[in-house]
């Protein structure tokens, strides 16, 4: 303001400046500083005093000569009602006559709305005034003269919010600092005596007992709202109090005026702050509980937890976990419930279920089981002694113990006991009915786990519209993201990619916007989504996934997510070659899987193991890893009247064992076991590696008719999932057989042949056939897409038993299909049709 008073005085201007600090209290001594004023700047002043005869100032102000005078008046905030008064008629009544400029720390305390609205009003706020980062770096240097730490210099910007009186604060603190040689743990901009005394004195100092009593007590606040400083002060006034310290400009921040929302300056907030908790604990202890109740009652669970722990009373943290615990369960918050129930003792523990019932199902994630069983029992003795005083309803009870139970089935299902979990979901679910969608969310989604590991598919339509049902469920957003990443694989064993793959996604986004608030989140539907990129042949989006979650799984997952990440981590590895990195990543998961009993986990690690050592010859080491394992079955492994995925990995391991030392007869019968048995249940995806393992005994038996035909087989179970590396993982037999089948001839318009293309591509390191528009066939159309691939083939010179090799077919049927071409093109020989069907365009 002194340079905008400079730059007019240069103009020619009359320059009258007043400084409210200066003893201004009454309009007598606002008369004498206005005569001063107006003696300095060479204008006449008034004979009347100001108290007598106002109106004679207002004129003689208003119609004085000459260059229009300009009124500075500072600190206007200091100024008592009557002056401000005279002021705002003043101006009103000189209009253009005279300029005036007012700083002043708040509200100016004069109506400006009829300015405002005319344009005759320019007003400078705390934005305009507020130094931008380049500007406060500049100013600091100035004042430190000499280079300042990039660090310390960032602090100081960022803290003062580009105040400038706090930049030079800072600054001359840090250059004290230096010179005494021991800066303060707080830095520069902690809580220091050159802030708190500027704050005392410029700014709490003469200020209302009641309102400094309100600035103290909501500092606690991070946000300001009425209703949150009437929650913590006890008032009716908070709306009338928080306008007025805003219009004192008391370093109170608008954020949003019309909805009263306000935050306090930071390095004034932690002066007055710093001041309650060092001078009067009790009194901030109590004031955070009373926050804490508030933001628990509106349902703002996190500083309602913020506000328990910094009243540093355990008790009443305790009390709030137990109020809060299925809230913040179904908030995305169970992980910090944990972490800080985790530091209370036993004692405040003990006696409270919901707590204890919350930790449990943490614990159960973090596959920490006698951890989360200890909790369980004691939840349940909890519960008992409340019922039993009378302190539970019958009702409150019930609903108590389906919590009980629910815990029970999540500890079971990471245990991987998926009988347990089969029977003891579809009971609770019947029993919660529509109530409790959290709930139900997660029973579902074990409950299709446990239907896909005991290959239980028979109403699997049905559990899918209960899962679009329960999806649609008002409270089911957060419990969306374990929903569909636990029923994405169940979908993918069935053949049904493209909506395990949306569900995934959607779940994978969902959970990158909650990750900064729940740690290791997105990595429950990032690995799955994993798996199905490797399957469908998209390595490097497979790596990535993997990558950047594979760290974090064991803070959330069950069984499956640590089997996708590992397994898919693994043959990423063998992919680029690099076995040694993908047996090393196996092992790992073999000790993981140790560690926590997880016995599906450990057949998936062994079957892949095998599948590798076999792959490298190493025969010997294959067979010792896994008549070693105690998961290995006595006798022939075949399906038995109920048996798992883990059955079906040992028995892939055993065949794969069998295969190699040429016991081809039982590895065959017990392949086609095993076949028969998943296609009847519907496990497509893994029907298609028995396919393909009856391919490879075929060739190891000589047979390659019926090795193409397992092969083709398994390109159509393969095809509407889009699932390559099946095919490329299992080596060069297959690999042969593919070329043989589908290597020659023209790419015929269906889906699996397409499939069968890209697959004889990825085998062959071409890239893929691309599609092309449908041709008219002319006459000839009415020809099968079966009759025109052997026409085809006749037309290269093969023979029928040569066709029938190709494409898995006896001679017989092809001298059939021969016969069907015949009639329809009206010929009966060979060369008739092959040069009839060139003539229809069907043949080129």
């Amino acid at each position: 303001m002194l340079r905008w008073a400079e730059l007019l005085h240069e103009q020619g201007r009359p320059v009258l400046w007043i400084a409210a600090r200066a003893g201004i209290d009454s309009l007598a001594s606002f008369d004498v500083a206005l005569r001063q004023a107006l003696v300095a700047a060479g204008l006449p002043a008034v004979d009347v005093p100001l108290e007598r005869d106002q109106r004679a100032w207002l004129v003689s102000l208003s119609t004085a000569g000459g260059p229009k005078p300009v009124l500075f008046i500072d600190d206007m905030q200091l100024l008592s009602a009557e002056i401000r008064t005279f002021i705002e008629q003043l101006i009103a009544s000189a209009r253009d006559a005279l300029t005036t400029v007012i700083a002043s720390r708040g509200e100016c305390g004069i109506n400006l709305a009829r300015l405002r609205s005319l344009g005759h009003l320019l007003e400078v706020r705390v934005r305009h005034l507020s130094f931008d980062a380049d500007e406060a770096s500049r100013l600091i240097q100035q004042q430190v003269d000499g280079a300042l730490p990039a660090g310390e210099l960032q602090r100081i910007v960022v803290d003062t919010q580009g105040w400038a009186a706090g930049l030079v604060l800072a600054a001359g603190a840090w250059k004290r600092d230096m010179t005494e040689g021991y800066p303060p743990e707080g830095g520069t901009t902690g809580l220091r005596h050159e802030f708190a005394s500027y704050f005392a004195e410029e700014v709490v100092e003469g200020l209302p007992q009641d309102l400094r009593d309100f600035i103290i007590d909501t500092s606690i606040l991070e946000e300001l709202t009425p209703s949150a400083c009437a929650a913590v002060v006890n008032t009716e006034n908070a709306r009338r109090m928080l306008e007025q310290v805003f219009e004192r400009g008391l370093f109170l921040a608008e954020l949003d005026r019309e909805l009263s929302r306000y935050r306090y300056y930071t390095l004034f907030r932690d002066m007055v702050l710093g001041r309650l908790m060092m001078r009067a604990p009790e009194r901030a202890a109590k004031l955070h509980r009373r926050a804490s109740n508030f933001y628990a009652d509106n349902g703002d669970l996190q500083l309602a937890l913020d506000h328990a722990v910094l009243s540093g009373d355990r008790e009443f943290l305790a009390d709030q976990f137990e109020r809060l615990a299925d809230p913040m369960i179904y908030g995305g918050l169970l992980y910090r419930l944990d972490e800080l129930a985790n530091d209370l003792s036993w004692d405040l523990l003990q006696s409270r279920p919901s707590l204890l019932l919350a930790m449990s199902w943490r614990r159960s994630r973090r596959l920490a089981f006698k951890s989360s069983e200890r909790l369980i029992v004691a939840a349940e003795a909890a519960l008992a002694a409340k019922a039993e005083s009378g302190e539970l309803d019958d009702y409150a009870a019930e609903q108590m113990a389906y919590r009980v139970r629910h815990r029970r089935i999540m500890l079971e299902a990471a245990r991987d006991n998926m009988v347990y979990v089969e029977r003891e979901s579809e009971a609770l679910l019947a029993d919660l009915g529509d109530d409790h969608a959290y709930l139900s969310c997660t029973l579902l989604a074990q409950l299709l786990s446990a239907r896909r590991e005991l290959y239980h598919f028979h109403d699997m339509l049905r559990l899918e519209g209960e899962l679009r049902k329960a999806l649609g469920r008002p409270g089911s957003d957060f419990a969306s993201i374990a929903l569909k990443s636990s029923v994405a694989p169940t979908l993918v064993a069935q053949g049904k990619t493209t909506v395990a793959r949306q569900f995934l996604t959607e779940a994978h986004t969902l959970a990158i916007e909650l990750d900064g608030q729940v740690s290791g989140l997105a990595a429950l539907p990032a690995l799955p989504l994993a798996e199905i990129h490797y399957e469908c042949g998209e390595l490097e989006e497979a790596g990535r996934l993997v990558e950047a979650h594979l760290p974090s799984i064991r803070q959330w997952g069950f069984v499956d997510q640590l089997a996708s990440g590992y397994l898919v981590r693994a043959r990423l590895a063998a992919a680029e070659g690099d076995y040694a990195s993908a047996l090393s990543g196996l092992e790992e998961a073999h000790l993981v899987a140790i560690e926590c009993g997880l016995d599906r986990l450990r057949a998936l690690v062994i079957s892949e193991q095998i599948r590798m050592l076999v792959k490298l010859g190493h025969l010997e080491q294959a067979e010792q890893l896994f008549w070693s394992s105690d998961l290995k079955i006595e006798g022939e492994p075949v399906p038995t009247l109920n048996p798992t995925r883990l059955n079906e990995w040992m028995a892939t391991a055993w065949l794969r064992l069998e295969m190699q030392r040429f016991r081809l007869v039982r590895s065959r019968k017990i392949a086609k076991r095993w076949l028969e048995f998943v296609r009847k249940r519907g496990a497509t995806r893994s029907a298609v590696t028995f396919e393909l393992l009856l391919a490879e005994i075929a060739v190891l038996s000589g047979n390659r008719s019926e090795a193409r035909r397992s092969v083709r087989a398994a390109v159509e179970l393969a095809e509407p999932g889009g699932w390559v590396r099946p095919f490329i993982d299992e080596g060069e037999a297959i690999g042969a057989l593919l070329v043989e089948a589908y290597g020659s001839g023209p790419v015929l318009d269906t889906p699996v042949d397409k499939f069968a293309a890209r697959l004889v591509s990825v085998v062959k390191g071409k890239p893929p056939i691309e599609e092309v528009e449908d041709d008219d066939y002319g006459l000839g159309s009415g020809l099968s897409l079966r009759e025109v691939e052997i026409l085809t083939f006749v037309s290269g010179g093969l023979r029928n038993r040569e066709i029938g090799d190709r494409l898995g077919l006896t001679e017989g049927t092809v001298k059939w299909y021969m016969q069907q071409i015949y009639d329809k093109l009206g010929v009966r020989r060979r060369p008739q049709a092959v040069i009839r069907a060139r003539q229809f365009g069907i043949l080129s």
